[in-house]
């Protein structure tokens, strides 16, 4: 509001004299009351200021009031603000209103200024500091519009004391602002708001001076999406005003040679430091998107220069490739970068390898570059559609959903940019014809005709997409971007009331909605996901109705057969039968809708579906045990909401039918209670998931229980399915049936509906069940308060009476919960129209009321009314909707969880903790505390005071009642005083602000409480009372009292020291830690390492640690007493860690000291392999004997293994063995042996002992009888990888190769047909694999190629389809790195391509090999199964209530085929004429006439399919598939045989004749 009164003033209007009245009237009531205004006061006044003009101020009417008048109620009413609603909003736009206003008259009159100084203070030193000081504290947590008034609030001051001030006043009063910005945390949005407008006030180099690392700084912080735009435009407002002062400098006409000087002399300030945030993949993109586009958009010679820099270094790393291409992105949206550079940085080699690159970013930035240009209608290279073309795998079937919606956006933008240069193409080729200039008349049209021969492939790809069997993200995104395709106008026949704005025809015409198209689109209304159908029946019906009903049949047959198909579906157990059955139910209705006939068939086929409806309730009725399996009522529901969502009552055709529309909407609400009398018992029992009413236990078969599952679990999903759909059902005819004279749903039919729905929630138990009918419930609500009727407008008041009088007098169906009260009470209020929300105050006071109603433990039970109505309380907050109105309310409620946590009662105390856990997540955001603070939902206490102005006094109140009784046996105590302190630990301290000073006493006597919870939440609470200012001296006093505090208050102290110490950079002022904090822990540290209390000495080193390790500049004066500190907590703990273990305390301090310790030499032994003290210590840390210990210290080695020198590799590998050998505890041996693995790796070869002797010792710990590997088994399996490399070529090395493949066998399963194997067990298979391979390379053995590497090679492949994307990815990094010596690391899909390639050309030349890749290849192409088991399981249904997703969704078998195929016809092409090949396709032959005679079988079974038919099932469409691919290698080979030819053209001939699925391609 602020900005656009500030920027744009609403135009002057004509004032009566009421006006002036009303104005003068507010500011002398204020006078006398001295009060802040009301909202509505401080809005008139607004509207005041803006319609008088400057003159209209300065004139001094009589009638006019003076804008020094109302200067002191302006400010005021800004400094008493409360912080709920938008009061602080108003005041803040109302007085920069003003300020505007005042700063117009005192350009326009220095007599006016003259007057302002004098009798204001408006303008001041003091009142310029007190409106900054307010900004500071409340833009840190503004919303939008509080932020935007604040923005222009502390603009229009600085504006104004540009007008009253002198410069030097100014500038002074500026800089000091600056020095006190500075000075605030960092991780604090006001910083750079106020530092950015300060830039552009005094410049850039003032900023620098006072901060010179303010940039490099300020860069590290843009990881965070709250902090990386305000930082950005800080920074750019620092270098904008440096190098506009530095040209001005120059004078008006600069020298070229002084202009690039400066330029350069200007990227000097930030180039380093941006190219160094820039290789940060945390801060590369906000970079990129925040800062670049500003810098380079004032400054295209600077981009020259900078891109000249990059281009310098090689582009080999991921990170180089990054900044390189992110640099030229923002110049080519700039404009900066033209098509000519861009080929010459881009050449297609290159852009070919972005596009299959690795990294996601990579790619993305690839195709940015490919399909973006500043010039929309400039056409896109015939290169670089062939090169689009070949990355579609990589680009659209990318698992991550963040990427797919970037890849998304792109091709959106090149479906764009085709047609808006295909047009201009036309445009030009018709000019070319007119001029005769024909060559170029025919350039362009082979220009067009490679767009239409892309365009031509890319539906054809997305096509192929939707086939049955696809993943989810295949079909998700073909639906997205054929819809992109349509609303571009691709297909002329398509209405163009879908087509986008500013829409331009294509200059051609391809038909999107083909038979094929819409064959894959009905099959897709059948999908396991719910947007997938939506998706998919949403393109449908923009298809033009000749391409769903084709001319030359009868159409209404057509539909008929249809609607059979979607009933016969709709029956379906499953919800996803009934979910894909009721889509074609809408799409019949649709398309009856379309016959345009004038037989009126949407009406009628509606009176048929609700009646076929009303029969499977009439069953459920007779006999519910039947119905349960033969007449699901779920899908029903679903498909008639599906009808009414897309029926227009105010349709002509409509309106017209109201007796009609009545008598449906009768039908269906009599269903809905039909309905609720068949379910009410099932989902009102006290336990409604394991409930099987007796007349239905009866009645329930065990044949059906057999083949559908439990009968307590098929029926509880009958009922709740039913009441679920019924009720969304009901929730669309009560949202969209009008309420208007024609009465299409009475006022009757509304009230006998919400008394339905008020006996549902209040009585029923199922969680889901509630959730279902609580939407409904609000319509209703909202529907009776819209209405004109005096009958149903005080409905929902008059239940909200009734849910309330529940709540006092019955709860005999309540659970702890308070079951449905709840949602009943939340239901009306989230339905409340009136803005003022009387009816939320009135209820939330009773509900208080009988919340605060004192209980006494004589009269616990179930029922307490206090119980029930926190609960009610507690849905009011977390109801999304009453958000803002609730916001009121926050104090009051945060007061009775608090008081509830003392109750005697449990059942009270336990609604107190979840009503606080709801206001706290509130108020903070869900995250819970971690050790970074940047990531926890904080807020400044000054700020959450000023707000909830009650709580501060509750909270002082409570802790003050019971934090000196905590050392009693007492629980309640606790349970108080714990959520007290984690509230105040989400508060930050703030400079200036001492109201929590009463806390501070109260806090410091928790820090000795016996409990250790309670001294760690203090420890964290503390923080809310230290402020920048205040870190040293809260450091001071927690240091000083360790001395002279018991073992409770000194553990304490030191935990708060942590805490404090872990602060350090948000909270302290300074940037280093000060000298006396290494001087004072020094000086303490023999005292508390010899205290006696392990606990304590732990603290305590975990402090010194945490100091040590904070990183100092170089040369700081500290770093003296640093070392000092540091030799002593060495020291200390060299002389400590074989301490024997006693307590609990004692063994966690001893594993903590072996950390140190390990975590020390390890350091050491990097920086010097011949530390043999080091390598001594590290021998015993490992073999301690202490559990914990020792993992600890394997766990740190195996961090740095990499980087050790291979004599120190030498030195470990002996005592880590014999620690494997030596313990019994699973844990430390897995963690042994993969550490031993990671040596082994380094050494090759080891000689502690035979080399068999350690295989037979790992292989001897590798227990196959188990289901799953144990986690010494996986490490196991590891390190045997490099030891069978090693044994490869030793007498009897094919055996211990073929032990370690059937481990691996057992291991590395992935196949979904079989048990599989959990991740850490296939990916320690993967590490014994890679192990493996690169030992046997990097030892190049004799004939390693041909013996040893083929399998090995075989399992990596299929690691390339595992379905966990981390496996596929380390995968793919090995064979890219070792294997195919790759320049980048590719995608898995082109690595797949890439490294079969690879395979055939290594073992296709000899027998041997080609055998075994051969067998590979096939049963890639035909399955490992023969063709009668897959088309017997094929044709298995599934009757399993709930779908079990196929264990690797990643495997796409008929794409597997495909690849697999032509990798058999290249190892072909290889093998000549050779027996091999001949008996290959002998193989082949036999398949494929056993799979073809037994496909046509089934064919004549199964009769006729056509849209959801039987070849839409995924697996009989992968099969057929399958035989299509191998007729078609049999064909190219010349192979196929009479028998097969003649089968072929007979599933020809049935394909046409029985409607067979057109994606089969049987056109060969």
């Amino acid at each position: 509001m602020a900005e656009k009164s500030a920027k744009n003033p609403e135009p002057a209007a004509a004032l009566d004299a009421s006006a002036h009245t009303v104005i003068r009237s507010i500011v002398a009531q204020s006078r006398e009351v001295n009060e802040r205004l009301s909202e509505d006061e401080l809005r008139k006044i607004r509207k005041y200021l803006v319609a008088n003009r400057v003159d209209d101020f300065l004139s001094e009417k009589s009638d006019v009031v003076s804008l020094i008048e109302m200067y002191p109620f302006l400010f005021n009413s800004l400094l008493l603000s409360p912080g709920l609603g938008e009061y602080r909003t108003v005041a803040c736009d109302t007085l920069t209103v003003w300020i505007q206003r005042t700063s117009q008259c005192c350009l326009h009159s220095s007599g006016f200024t003259t007057r302002l100084q004098q009798e204001t203070t408006a303008g001041s030193a003091n009142d310029a500091d007190i409106v900054f000081d307010f900004v500071c504290e409340y833009w840190s947590d503004s919303g939008a519009a509080l932020g935007n008034a604040l923005r222009e609030l502390f603009m229009k001051t600085i504006s104004l004391i540009e007008r009253v001030w002198t410069v030097d006043e100014r500038t002074e009063r500026l800089g000091k602002w600056i020095d006190r910005i500075l000075m605030y945390p960092r991780n604090m949005r006001v910083v750079y708001f106020t530092t950015e407008i300060l830039a552009r006030q005094l410049g850039g180099h003032i900023i620098l001076a006072k901060d010179p690392a303010i940039i490099h700084d300020s860069l590290q912080l843009t990881y965070s999406n709250a902090l990386a735009n305000p930082v950005l435009k800080m920074i750019t407002a620092i270098l904008v005003t440096i190098r506009k002062s530095e040209i001005e400098a120059l004078g008006k006409k600069p020298d070229p040679e002084a202009l690039e000087a400066v330029e350069k002399k200007w990227i000097e300030i930030w180039g380093s430091e941006v190219v160094s945030a820039l290789r940060n993949d945390n801060l590369r993109s906000h970079v990129q998107i925040y800062l670049l586009p500003n810098i380079f958009r004032i400054s295209a010679v600077a981009f020259g220069l900078f891109i000249k820099e990059l281009q310098k270094q090689p582009l080999h790393t991921e990170i180089d490739i990054s900044v390189f291409i992110g640099c030229l992105k923002v110049g080519q949206d700039l404009a900066l970068l033209d098509e000519a550079s861009n080929t010459s940085v881009l050449p297609s080699d290159f852009l070919r390898g972005l596009l299959h690159h690795s990294s996601e970013d990579l790619r993305i930035g690839g195709l940015s570059l490919a399909v973006s240009s500043p010039q929309a209608s400039k056409p896109i290279s015939p290169t670089t559609l062939d090169i689009l073309t070949e990355a579609f795998d990589d680009l659209i079937l990318e698992s991550d959903p963040e990427f797919r919606n970037r890849v998304y956006g792109f091709m959106r933008q090149m479906t764009t940019r085709i047609r808006d240069s295909c047009y201009a193409l036309a445009r030009e080729q018709k000019k070319c014809i007119i001029t005769s200039n024909v060559s170029r008349a025919k350039e362009i049209e082979a220009q067009i005709a490679a767009n239409v021969k892309f365009l031509n492939g890319y539906l054809d790809y997305l096509r192929e997409l939707l086939r049955p069997g696809s993943s989810y993200q295949r079909i998700h995104m073909s639906l997205k971007l054929l819809k992109v395709l349509i609303r571009a106008g691709l297909d002329d026949r398509v209405d163009a009331k879908w087509h986008e704005k500013n829409h331009i025809d294509f200059p051609f015409n391809i038909p999107i909605f083909t038979p094929k198209t819409v064959r894959v689109l009905l099959d897709n209304l059948m999908n396991n996901y719910e947007d997938v159908r939506d998706a998919s029946i949403n393109l449908l019906k923009m298809a033009p109705v000749s391409a769903l009903l084709e001319d030359g049949v009868d159409k209404k047959l057509v539909v008929d057969g249809y609607g059979e198909k979607g009933l016969r579906m709709i029956k379906g157990l499953r919800g996803r039968e009934g979910d894909g059955g009721a889509r074609i139910m809408d799409f019949c209705y649709y398309l009856y809708g379309k016959l345009g006939d004038g037989g009126d068939w949407e009406a009628k086929f509606l009176n048929n579906f609700i009646g076929i409806l009303e029969s499977a309730i009439q069953e459920a009725e007779r006999n519910l045990s039947l119905a349960v399996k033969d007449y699901p009522l779920h899908g029903y529901f679903t498909g008639l909401r599906f009808i009414f969502e897309q029926i227009d009552y105010n349709s002509e055709k409509a309106k017209g039918k109201a007796l009609y529309w009545n008598k449906v909407h009768e039908r269906l609400l009599r269903l809905a209670f039909s309905v609720w009398g068949i379910v009410e018992k099932i989902l009102c029992h006290d336990s409604p998931e394991g409930n099987l009413p007796e007349e239905l236990e009866e009645q329930y078969l065990a044949s059906l229980e057999e083949e559908y599952g439990p009968a307590t679990q098929l029926i509880l999903s009958y009922a709740w399915r039913a009441i679920g759909e019924s009720s969304a059902l009901l929730t669309v005819l009560l949202s969209r049936i009008p309420d208007d004279e024609s009465k299409l749903l009475d006022d009757k039919a509304v009230t006998d509906l919400g008394n339905l729905l008020l006996s549902e929630l209040a009585t029923i138990r199922h969680r889901g069940a509630f959730s279902s009918v609580y939407p409904t419930f609000v319509a209703c609500c909202t529907r009776c308060n819209l209405s004109t009727s005096n009958k149903l407008i005080g409905l929902p008041a008059k239940w909200l009476e009734e849910n309330i009088q529940l709540i006092q007098s019955k709860a005999q169906y309540i659970t702890r919960r308070s079951g449905g009260l709840p949602f009943l009470v939340a239901g009306v209020l989230t339905a409340e129209i009136n803005p003022d929300r009387p009816l939320l105050q009135k209820t939330f006071d009773r509900l208080a009321e009988i919340a605060e109603t004192p209980a006494y433990l004589s009269d616990e039970k179930i029922d307490l009314p206090q119980v029930h109505a926190l609960n009610c309380i507690k849905s009011i907050f977390v109801e999304a909707r009453l958000s803002g109105p609730s916001a009121f309310f926050i104090d009051r409620a945060l007061a009775m969880a608090i008081n509830a946590f003392a109750s005697e009662m449990w059942s009270i105390r336990n609604c107190g903790v979840m009503l606080f856990a709801a206001l706290q997540t509130r108020l903070f955001g869900s995250r819970k505390f971690t050790d970074s603070r940047l990531t926890v939902g904080t807020m400044s206490a000054r700020l959450f005071f000023s707000r909830f102005k009650n709580v501060k006094d509750i909270l002082l109140q409570h802790l003050k009642e019971h934090v000196y009784q905590l050392g009693s046996l007492e629980a309640s105590h606790v349970e108080t005083v714990y959520p007290v302190l984690s509230l105040l630990s989400r508060l930050e301290g703030t400079n200036g602000y001492s109201g929590l000073a009463a806390f501070r006493p109260l806090i410091m006597s928790c820090l000795s409480s016996r409990i250790w919870k309670i001294r760690e939440i203090a420890a964290r609470s503390l923080l809310a009372l230290v402020s920048t200012a205040s870190w040293v001296e809260t450091y001071r006093d927690l240091a000083d009292d360790l001395s002279r505090s018991n073992q409770n208050g000194t553990h304490g102290r030191l935990l708060a020291l942590k805490v404090l110490l872990e602060s350090f950079t948000s909270r302290s002022s300074q940037p280093e830690i000060p000298v006396e904090v290494y001087i004072d822990l020094a000086s303490k540290f023999e005292d508390m390492v010899k205290c006696g209390c392990s606990p304590n000495i732990l603290a305590f080193l975990r402090v010194c640690k945490s100091v040590v390790d904070y990183p100092s500049a170089a040369g700081v004066h500290a770093e003296a007493p640093k070392s000092i500190l540091k030799h002593k907590f060495y020291d200390f703990v060299l002389s400590s860690f074989r301490t024997t273990e006693n307590g609990v305390g004692d063994r966690l301090l001893q594993e903590q000291i072996i950390g140190y310790l390990t975590e020390r030499c390890v350091q050491r032994l990097v920086r010097n392999s011949n530390d043999k003290e080091a390598l001594n210590i590290l021998n015993d840390c490992i073999r301690t004997g202490s559990y914990i210990g020792t993992i600890v210290s394997l766990q740190i080695i195996s961090e740095h293994v990499d980087e050790f020198a291979l004599s120190a590799c030498e030195e470990l590998i002996t005592p880590v063995w014999m620690t494997w050998c030596e313990s019994t505890w699973s844990q430390v041996r897995s963690a042994t042996i993969r550490l031993f693995s990671a040596l082994l790796s380094r050494l090759k070869q080891w000689n502690g002992q035979p080399v068999y002797a350690t295989f037979e010792g790992l292989y001897a710990a590798i227990d196959l009888q188990i289901a799953e590997a144990n986690t010494v088994s996986e490490a196991a399996l590891e390190a045997l990888g490099p030891l069978v490399a090693s044994l490869s070529m030793s007498t009897g090395g094919n055996d211990y190769h073929s032990r370690w493949n059937s481990v691996l066998e057992v291991f590395s399963d992935d196949d979904a047909t079989n048990f599989r194997k959990p991740f850490s067990t296939r990916k320690a298979s993967l590490a014994s694999i890679i192990s493996f391979v690169q030992t046997v390379l990097e030892l190049q053995l004799q004939n390693s190629e041909t013996i040893f590497l083929r399998e090995a090679y075989f399992k990596l492949l299929d690691f390339l389809s595992d379905d966990d994307q981390a496996l596929r990815e380390i995968a793919t990094d090995f064979i890219c790195t070792f294997i195919l010596k790759s320049k980048y690391i590719t995608t898995c899909v082109y690595c797949e391509k890439s490294f079969a390639k690879l395979l055939i050309d290594m073992f296709g030349n000899t027998t041997e090999t080609f055998n075994g890749l051969g067998l590979f290849a096939e049963r890639k192409v035909i399955g490992t199964e023969s063709p009668a088991r897959q088309i017997e399981d094929a044709f298995t249904p599934d009757l399993s209530l709930f779908v079990v997703e196929k264990q690797n969704l990643y495997i796409n078998e008929v794409q597997d085929a495909e690849l697999w195929a032509e990798m058999i016809m290249q190892l072909f092409g290889k093998a000549g004429d050779s027996d091999t090949k001949e008996t290959s396709l002998k193989r082949l032959t036999e398949w494929e006439a056993s799979a073809l005679k037994l496909l046509l079988k089934a064919i004549n079974l199964h009769g006729n399919d056509g849209p959801f038919g039987w070849t839409s099932n995924a697996e009989v469409f992968g099969f057929g598939r399958r035989i299509i691919e191998v007729y078609r290698m049999l064909k190219r080979c010349k192979s196929v045989q009479v028998e097969i030819e003649a089968a072929f053209n007979e599933l020809r001939r049935l394909a046409n004749d029985k409607d067979l699925h057109s994606l089969w391609n049987l056109e060969i």
